[in-house]
């Protein structure tokens, strides 16, 4: 009786572990296509097809128009031009103009809180991309209490007025979204450079610690010790 009840158990264990790996397949292409769904569908809405009509109306006004014009030639020509102005926008990253805009939202009262959010995100992607080695300095920091350690990626760095002591600004990303997370400022003494790169460090936060490396530096090492004494301040 014992070994058939066993069975059951081993075929129920078998099939959930199956859909779990199935979710685990199916939900990030899911969520990668309805992102990059939203992305392309904003982008016509709001830009192509806005370009497409302008140039519909410019050439035939009111008058009936050739649907192979309407629906092949111009979509491309209205993408093209789309193209062409986000790389003209671009140009305009370092300017005045740019400068002078961001400026101005972020003292519109209530719209800055939101920019001011946006711009930051864009801000830290934009540092990852092109390979700020502040951003991709990844650390271990006591959270959320003493005795446990989550990793987080240094944002910025600030004095202490007091001691004079190195202060970071690290953001640490939550599971297993790692957008949402916390900025704390914690000393540099107490944290542990964590010799994972920052897909690793993303990958292994995501996965809820599945794929995370074989090894990590969860202790400090002994010359940090010695350096953040109290009788190295002497």
């Amino acid at each position: 009786m014992k070994v058939a009840n066993k069975k059951p158990k081993s075929i129920w264990r078998l099939v959930r572990n199956r859909v779990i790996a199935g979710l685990f397949v199916i939900l990030p292409l899911f969520i990668t296509f309805i992102i990059v769904e939203w992305l392309i569908s904003t982008l016509y809405n709001w830009l192509v097809a806005p370009i497409a009509q302008t140039i519909l109306l410019g050439m035939y006004g009111d008058a009936a128009r050739p649907a192979v014009i309407q629906d092949y030639y111009v979509p491309i020509v209205a993408f093209a031009m789309a193209a062409i102005l986000v790389y003209v926008a671009g140009m305009f990253f370092n300017s005045r103009l740019h400068r002078f805009i961001d400026w101005f939202l972020n003292n519109v009262p209530g719209v800055n809180l939101i920019y001011s959010a946006v711009s930051n995100v864009f801000d830290a992607l934009q540092r990852s991309q092109f390979g700020s080695e502040e951003f991709k300095r990844v650390v271990l920091v006591e959270f959320p209490h003493p005795g446990m350690k989550a990793p987080a990626f240094v944002t910025s760095e600030t004095t202490d007025l007091l001691t004079g002591k190195n202060i970071l600004c690290v953001y640490v990303p939550t599971t297993p979204v790692p957008t949402s997370g916390y900025m704390l400022m914690v000393p540099e003494s107490d944290v542990v450079a964590l010799d994972w790169d920052l897909q690793e460090t993303l990958q292994a936060i995501v996965s809820g610690g599945l794929t995370a490396p074989t090894k990590v530096q969860y202790y400090p090492s002994i010359d940090s010790t010695k350096n953040s004494s109290p009788n190295s301040d002497n």
